[in-house]
């Protein structure tokens, strides 16, 4: 049975599976990077540095401008729905420090007015960027499932790597789902969105950390959490929240596209859209 190591990054816990010890010292080094390069709230944070120029140019790291080009590509494909300009839109939310020190109590005492994104204002040409005054980044939407399948191409042979549930893998392993279940992932990425595990409470009730952009504050999507598979792991992370954003409409959101998905509810409601059940149904398929 192959071994399993953990390590906490991001703010949760990372398993890394088939990786020799030098590469497990890559994948360590390369989240603890990103956490610090992509961080809200560290003021040493790249992330924190460039906010602090909102509306001048400032010249971004290589990494930094990757990872942005990834965060626009998303708000691109969702229309908008995956956006890497909800920074204000969290911090208005009450979501205005590392999640480990919020209390219901702090976040309590925020400003309970909504913030609209803004990733269309977003100038990034090589690495100038120009992000409009009063708009802040936050890539947390894309960060994390990007570095998984960044760690796994750290990997000469086969193996997974798993960060708070979202899961790329190569050679298969298999995956709990939301509810109830599994399913096994033959290779590609797996990622599972929610709105009940990161949560606070505001003037008005529970919060969490998925912006509904149409309206700058937390979701009210029917979901509660949506699982979708992809080619990679950002592919799938990207789906998912897209699809619990479009509450409803999520799953035919996601047959349009081709994209497996798992959807679920209130009172344990699972909705399987066409793309999923076709998939399970399918052992060679490609992502489940």
């Amino acid at each position: 049975m192959t071994e399993v190591r953990r390590f906490s990054a991001m703010g949760c816990e990372v398993l890394v599976a088939g990786a020799d010890a030098d590469e497990l010292a890559a994948v360590r080094k390369l989240f603890h990077e990103r956490e610090g390069r992509f961080s809200r709230f560290s003021e040493a944070s790249e992330l924190r540095r460039v906010n602090g120029h909102a509306g001048r140019a400032v010249v971004v790291s290589e990494d930094f401008a990757a990872m942005l080009r990834i965060g626009l590509w998303a708000a691109a494909e969702t229309q908008g729905l995956v956006d890497p300009t909800i920074g204000p839109a969290l911090v208005a939310a009450g979501y205005d420090r590392d999640f480990r020190l919020l209390s219901d109590r702090t976040a309590a005492a925020a400003a309970s007015g909504s913030v609209r994104p803004a990733w269309s204002g977003v100038s990034l040409q090589g690495r100038l960027l120009v992000v409009p005054p009063g708009i802040a980044l936050d890539l947390n939407g894309v960060v994390k499932s990007a570095t998984v399948d960044d760690a796994l191409g750290l990997f000469a042979g086969g193996g997974w790597v798993s960060a708070g549930g979202d899961i790329a893998a190569r050679g298969g392993v298999g995956v709990a789902l939301p509810g109830g279940g599994h399913v096994q992932l033959a290779a590609g990425g797996i990622a599972t969105s929610g709105r009940t595990r990161r949560t606070w409470a505001g003037p008005d009730g529970r919060r969490h950390h998925l912006i509904d952009p149409s309206t700058g504050l937390p979701s009210g999507s029917v979901w509660e959490q949506v699982t979708a598979c992809g080619a990679t792991c950002l592919d799938a992370d990207v789906a998912a929240k897209a699809a619990l954003l479009q509450g409803e409409a999520g799953p035919d959101w996601l047959d349009e596209r081709g994209i497996p998905g798992r959807f679920l509810g209130a009172g344990g409601r699972i909705v399987a859209n066409r793309a999923w059940s076709a998939a399970v149904a399918e052992p060679e398929a490609a992502c489940i």
